[in-house]
């Protein structure tokens, strides 16, 4: 995925938010005694914060990742308004589809924390439906706006602005101007949201939904544990929407209708506060499909700004930068761990190289030629290793006798018919091996039996036999004369150490050989008897 491709599109998108707006305040206290009038604790308020909450928090969220974000909904009157207002101005949020309806009272949802720990938490808020009037002066605002921005996000609470009149008029702007709807739903509400892009419930709001047990609670330990694919399936369905569920410490599920199902595991380090999480994924979500990402795209970027913003104390927000720096950091950390196993390959497996190339060099003068297989991505690197034989790897040369035991689809197949899988290269062994010859299996696992097979047939034959693998591929080792056992069981990282030491061995091998070297031909035409 081009994180940074799609995340340099933000700054030329715009969303349109729908939602309840809150104003979040944090009072940071020191907590060193207990009330003596009563088993409480005693908080010594240090400072004040206040910060944009529920659909404010979005909007905060797709401003700061870049984004031009529109926020629509209903705030009531007073100092919170005032507040609430000023810190929308500071966030660069556009404010021109707010309401301000002064029989409501703006919700503030105000949290007494000791050190990083929530003590408590207070709210403010009136729970009561929207008048006629107010919802249709809504209705107006996001009808006249829908056309202008290239994604809608609904960020729902249930504390009155996400109404069936109101869902409705989004679903059908966003249809006649082809706009994709982005939901965070409330149980409750979910019929309103049908026929929407996305939903995306938190694993609890999807469990409620679809009338199944609590998959937020589940103990299995695997992220795709039967429950979860049941619950997206079934929300899915019931909706015709596609389905992310965001599942805490497991990650998160996504559902696509094409019937394509991932589930992608937590980027969160350090878990400090999940406050604003959802509006965060929400957010980034949004933004990265108004920027052209698929949805698996989307939800891995949504992934990583919630593993950002859950390492942060607070209502928080993520930015574009940070979330590229993820993915920077990503893979700085891959490619250090790929040169960390190239060291151990240093300090354990320097003499079995070196006793490889000897044994190919041997053959090589008494004319032999090499065999080597593998499966999968291990049959990339014996064709690999065959193609820098037979052809050359730095050194103007006649070719060096080697097969690729991977490359003919007419014998693989054949024999994988007739006798099995499991015999592929043991059969092509038995009919192209001589005794001499050097028999070289590939196995990241050491366990494949299609190469142990091949192996043991090698053995029997007199051939001389070399393994690469990786730590545990003990099986393998004791079927050669030499196994060079990548010190890591994570196959990539095995993966591209072979290749380094492929490339170790036809560079040792030619110059080691250089002297008996014929060169080929010098106009590069065919001539009989060149290799």
């Amino acid at each position: 995925m081009d994180i940074d491709k799609i995340a340099n599109k933000f700054n030329e998108k715009s969303v349109l938010v729908v939602g309840d707006i809150m104003l979040d305040k944090y009072l940071y206290s020191n907590v060193s005694r207990i009330s003596p009038e009563a088993p409480i604790p005693v908080a010594h308020i240090q400072k004040e914060k206040y910060s944009l909450g529920g659909a404010g928090n979005t909007a905060n969220n797709i401003s700061s990742l870049g984004g031009k974000a529109y926020l629509c909904g209903v705030i009531g009157t007073g100092l919170s308004n005032e507040i609430l207002m000023e810190e929308l101005r500071k966030a660069n949020i556009n404010t021109d589809n707010i309401i301000l309806d002064k029989d409501r009272c703006t919700i503030e949802k105000i949290r007494v924390l000791g050190g990083s720990q929530q003590l408590l938490r207070i709210d403010y808020e009136e729970l009561c439906p929207l008048s006629r009037e107010v919802e249709d002066l809504l209705i107006i605002k996001i009808e006249n706006t829908i056309r202008h921005v290239d994604a809608i996000s609904i960020s729902d609470y249930k504390k009155g602005v996400v109404t069936e009149r109101v869902m409705q008029a989004i679903i059908n702007q966003s249809k006649i101007f082809n706009k994709p709807i982005i939901a965070d739903p409330k149980p409750s509400n979910i019929n309103l949201f049908r026929d929407v892009y996305v939903v995306m419930p938190n694993a609890k709001e999807a469990s409620e939904i679809a009338g199944t047990i609590d998959i937020e609670n589940f103990r299995g330990t695997d992220i795709d544990d039967p429950s979860i694919e049941g619950v997206g399936k079934k929300i899915m369905q019931q909706l015709n929407s596609n389905v992310l569920i965001t599942r805490g410490s497991r990650g998160m599920s996504l559902f696509e209708k094409n019937g394509a199902i991932t589930h992608i595991p937590t980027e969160a380090k350090e878990i400090y506060d999940v406050s604003g999480a959802g509006d965060t994924v929400n957010a980034s979500f949004t933004l990265a499909i108004a920027s052209g990402a698929s949805l698996l795209e989307a939800a891995d970027i949504a992934n990583k700004a919630a593993g950002i913003v859950v390492g942060k104390v607070g209502t928080a927000t993520v930015s574009k930068e940070e979330l590229i720096n993820l993915l920077r950091r990503d893979i700085r950390n891959i490619l250090f761990e790929s040169i960390e196993v190239k060291k151990a390959v240093i300090t354990n497996q320097l003499d079995k190289i070196e006793k490889a190339t000897k044994i190919i060099m041997n053959a090589y003068k008494n004319k032999k030629k090499i065999l080597v297989f593998g499966n999968g991505g291990s049959a990339s690197d014996a064709q690999h290793l065959a193609g820098e034989l037979v052809g050359r790897f730095k050194m103007e040369r006649k070719g060096f006798p080697a097969i690729a035991l991977t490359t003919d689809s007419s014998i693989i197949t054949s024999i994988a018919n007739d006798f099995g899988y499991d015999k592929v290269f043991e059969r092509q062994i038995e009919t192209l091996a001589n005794e001499g010859d050097v028999v070289i299996g590939i196995s990241t696992s050491g366990n494949s039996s299609n190469v142990l097979n091949a192996m043991k047939k090698a053995r029997e034959l007199k051939t001389i036999t070399i393994g690469f693998t990786g730590k545990n591929g003990y099986q393998l080792e004791e079927l050669t004369d030499v196994c060079i056992l990548v010190p890591s069981d994570n196959t990539p990282r095995i993966q591209e150490a072979h290749v380094s030491i492929i490339h170790i061995l036809c560079e040792l091998l030619e110059k080691e050989m250089e002297s008996e070297i014929t060169p080929a031909p010098t106009d590069r035409q065919w001539t009989p008897g060149y290799l």
